[in-house]
């Protein structure tokens, strides 16, 4: 009769009592075998009918057995092998020897630890497998000291018996909690936790409250603010809010007054199912929520209506250190935005050196007067207003970011008193720089008591609407909340004033009163748009933070749980907000030669080596002059007798102060400028002057005269007029007004040849600190680059020469029309002829094909009979326009 192979099974000739002490070890892909045979574990064992075997199967086999795989070493395994050997039966053949295999892995049936007995089967007819009897187990040193105590198995140590029979519970300390540490109103709140009042949205919307009312004037807010008596608590503040969310939200908040702080940060990072997302390629997690109310409010912030891309957005971070807001904005609009910033100095400040997503150079900070940042100072709010208007042309900017806060650690249930100053100002500071038409957004805690209501219902009745929105980047259980408003109104200065006196009362800082209104009581109840909507705001975001806060404490008593949607919520939102899922990492600088060549390739070294063509003003019928309506032109300083340092050349930003500039075919590193990385210009550094004689004064400027990338922009195809209109730009955010550490960087301005002029270039005689008089020439002042201190002395410049500019490609030519006095575009080849607005692209010059193309004229020492000269020639091959 056969056996199936792989059944392994106790010998007849064993007695049932050692059978029982066995173990039984079946393959664990079959329970039971072809004769129904049942596989049983552990204390359960199978003994064979007597009747099993026939006579002579009994017989043959009554003397096989084999060890069971019990953990032994392998020196003791091959001794047990050679001893198996021996108790073969001398009858048996070779096919019916087993010996044993290798340890296995595989699991018994019912156990997922032990390993089964494993066999190399030579005979496939063996009729059956014997175990070893079980070695006994030896007391263990504790359990004979028990027995001579006199322990008995079932009763307790101890005269009477009266020793504990249960095992220790070993404690699992939770943190840093002590061993007796028990916290019963952390437990009571595990027990209010409610997973389903959870709300998780990748898709916030906004709530906003739209505003039918004008701004009030001075007459109406005449008695309006109202001091009382200083208060140091908010429990009895229900006014906005519904009285039991109120009280909630300060017990939650009261659970981890005694608790660890590190362990419950530890528990809110596991609890938060945005947590993962942190700055994701920013420096810090403002910037996430930046980027999510930006999307929310369908980026009205960084491409606001009615601006085009390429004309830069000005914006102010005020009481945003270390910047992750604006490093957004930047990052978004690259050069093409211009930021003022305003925030504490020193450990508050903004750190320009860790915007590796966005351009600093575009990002000026401004401390005030007083160099220290504080926004509640008037001289402070005032100076930054002028800085702003001035180079803005009067307007403001586009939007103002505010996030201001600071520490309120062992009294967070009052961070509302505390913050009210700050709240103030920021929403003042708004309603002095942001434009007409222009949005605002600022950082705001609790919002319960009639001083902060009052100041949101003043800023809806200064915007068409405004929004209490609470981003899902603000952590679910804190109090924070942004307030958004929307297209500012005009005549807002009432208003202006009224929260100027507000902040005078503050700033004299009476120990007994503070100020308590804004705007009455009455009046907040009887617009009732307003009241409920901010009631329903309160109570919406404070069950919310209640919920967290539950959340958390119950993360804290069950340091096993965690949030498992981290991951794909993290992969959601950034694919809603637009923001690619990329890591943070510090910037590589290589080789200029090697950075260019990877974004530009070969069409950058074809270029590098094209010296300009420079000319004597004999040459010019030949050149400029043929015709000369293919060229503008800029005043130069260079001339040949200047060493070939001084030469207009190229020059490559790496960002901040990694510049340099090409001489000879090589990259030499420039001091004292500040480019975007991945800038690339055609310019000239010059020395400029202001005043004459012993007061002269000296300083030097970057004149971009072509360029072909602007901060990673590549505007090498544009028409010569768009690339120069580009650089204007591009320069306008550069400018720093009270930042004199750098060079400045100022476009080159192009005049046309077929203009007289000596007009477009008039020549001053101006007397030189040595005694010497020479011929300066005044370069056009941007309105930007006007002194804030009503220093306006204009800077100047000795010409020696001219740099002319080819922007139009053959066969086409530019020519000046007699009737129309209008330029217009005409083909030698096909004799086409047509009209600026209307020219093809075939005939605009490239950067490349103006800069192989570029002229330097010398008239050192001659310059206003060199340029009377060439203004003659140039009328000798064109008409004149009149001026208008």
């Amino acid at each position: 009769m056969k056996m199936p192979i792989g059944i392994n099974m106790v010998e007849n000739t064993n007695s049932a009592e050692d059978m029982n002490s066995s173990r039984l070890s079946e393959d664990s892909n079959q329970s039971e075998n072809e004769h129904g045979l049942s596989f049983l574990e552990d204390s359960l064992m199978y003994q064979l009918p007597n009747d099993y075997f026939s006579p002579d199967e009994q017989k043959e086999n009554t003397t096989i057995s084999v060890h069971q795989n019990t953990g032994i070493n392998e020196e003791e395994e091959d001794e047990r092998a050679v001893e198996n050997q021996h108790h073969i039966n001398e009858g048996s053949s070779p096919s019916e020897t087993i010996t044993k295999s290798s340890p296995s892995n595989d699991k018994c049936v019912g156990s997922n630890k032990r390993s089964r007995t494993q066999f190399e089967i030579d005979n496939h007819e063996t009729r059956g497998v014997y175990f070893e009897p079980p070695r006994k187990k030896e007391a263990s040193f504790g359990m004979k000291v028990m027995t001579m105590m006199g322990y008995q198995k079932g009763r307790g140590l101890g005269k009477n018996n009266q020793g504990r029979l249960e095992p220790v519970v070993a404690f699992h300390q939770k943190g840093r909690r002590g061993f007796a540490f028990e916290y019963t109103e952390l437990k009571e709140a595990v027990t209010k936790w409610d997973p389903s009042l959870e709300v998780v949205e990748v898709d916030t919307k906004v709530k906003w409250m739209i505003n039918e009312l004008t701004p009030p004037s001075e007459h109406e807010m005449k008695d309006w603010i109202q001091e009382g008596e200083k208060k140091n608590t908010i429990d009895d503040e229900t006014l906005f809010c519904d009285k039991n969310i109120l009280q909630q939200i300060i017990k939650s908040k009261s659970i981890f007054d005694k608790f660890d702080k590190h362990e419950m940060r530890r528990a809110r990072t596991r609890s938060n199912p945005f947590e993962t997302i942190r700055g994701v390629f920013f420096q810090n997690r403002a910037a996430v929520k930046m980027a999510e109310m930006d999307k929310a409010c369908d980026f009205m912030f960084t491409r606001p209506n009615g601006l085009e891309m390429h004309n830069p957005l000005y914006f102010a971070d005020v009481c945003a250190g270390p910047g992750g807001f604006s490093e957004y904005v930047l990052w978004r609009r690259k050069w093409i935005a211009k930021g003022f910033g305003f925030t504490l100095r020193n450990s508050n400040d903004f750190k320009l050196e860790e915007f590796f997503a966005g351009p600093p150079e575009t990002f000026h900070p401004y401390y005030g007067p007083k160099e220290d940042g504080n926004i509640y100072d008037t001289e402070n709010q005032k100076a930054l207003a002028n800085l702003i208007m001035q180079q803005t042309k009067g307007q403001g900017v586009h939007f103002m970011m505010a996030d201001g806060g600071f520490s309120v650690e062992g009294k967070e249930n009052i961070q509302e008193l505390l913050s009210k100053q700050l709240y103030l100002c920021q929403c003042l500071v708004a309603l002095m720089i942001v434009r007409e038409g222009g949005h605002f957004v600022t950082k705001l805690f609790d919002l319960f008591t009639t001083f902060s209501a009052g100041l949101i219902y003043l800023m809806s009745r200064c915007f068409k609407k405004i929004s209490i929105f609470k981003p899902n980047t603000s952590r679910p259980a804190n109090s924070e909340r942004y307030l958004i408003c929307q297209e500012k109104l005009p005549n807002i200065n009432d208003v202006i004033a009224h929260l100027q006196h507000a902040n005078e009362i503050l700033l004299d800082g009476n120990k007994e009163t503070d100020l308590v209104q804004l705007v009455p009581l009455e009046i907040l109840q009887k617009n009732e748009l307003f009241y409920q909507y901010l009631k329903e705001s309160n109570d919406t975001l404070g069950n919310k933070q209640i919920n967290g806060l539950l959340k958390i404490a119950a993360y804290c008593e069950n340091i096993a749980l965690i949030e498992e949607r981290q991951s794909s919520i993290r992969t959601e939102c950034l694919l809603h907000w637009e923001l690619p899922d990329q890591s943070r990492t510090v910037p590589r600088y290589s080789r200029p030669e090697d950075r260019l060549q990877t974004i530009l390739g070969s069409k950058f070294s074809a270029i590098s080596d094209k010296a300009p063509h420079e000319i004597a003003i004999t040459d010019a019928d030949n050149t400029v002059c043929n015709p000369p309506c293919n060229w503008l032109f800029f005043p130069s300083a260079y001339n040949k007798s200047m060493p070939i340092e001084c030469q207009p050349t190229l020059y490559y930003g790496m960002g901040r102060t990694r510049v340099h500039r090409l001489v000879k075919g090589t990259w030499h590193a420039v001091t004292g400028i500040e480019l975007p990385p991945d800038t690339l210009v055609y310019a000239e550094m010059i020395t400029e002057y202001r005043s004459e004689g012993k007061k002269q004064m000296k300083t030097h400027t970057l004149y971009i005269v072509d360029a072909w990338l602007l901060g990673a922009q590549d505007i090498s195809q544009k028409f010569l007029p768009d690339r120069q209109y580009l650089i204007h730009q591009f320069c306008e955010t550069l400018w720093k007004p009270t930042n004199n550490s750098f060079a400045r960087v100022r476009p080159g301005k192009l005049h046309s040849l077929d203009e007289d002029m000596t007009r477009t270039i008039p020549l001053k005689s101006i007397q030189m600190k040595n005694g010497l008089d020479v011929m300066a020439y005044y370069p056009p002042q941007p309105s930007y680059s006007l002194n804030l201190n009503n220093d306006n002395e204009p800077f100047y410049y000795i010409p020696s020469g001219i740099i002319f500019m080819n922007f139009t490609r053959k066969p086409w030519s530019v020519h000046l029309s007699r009737s129309t006095g209008l330029h217009y575009f005409f083909n030698s080849k096909t004799n086409d002829k047509v009209y600026n607005d209307k020219r093809p692209q075939s005939a605009e010059a490239d950067f490349s094909y103006s800069f192989e193309k570029r002229i330097i004229l010398d008239v050192t020492n001659n310059e206003s009979s060199s340029i009377n000269l060439l203004n003659t020639k140039t009328k000798a091959k064109c008409c004149i326009p009149p001026r208008q």
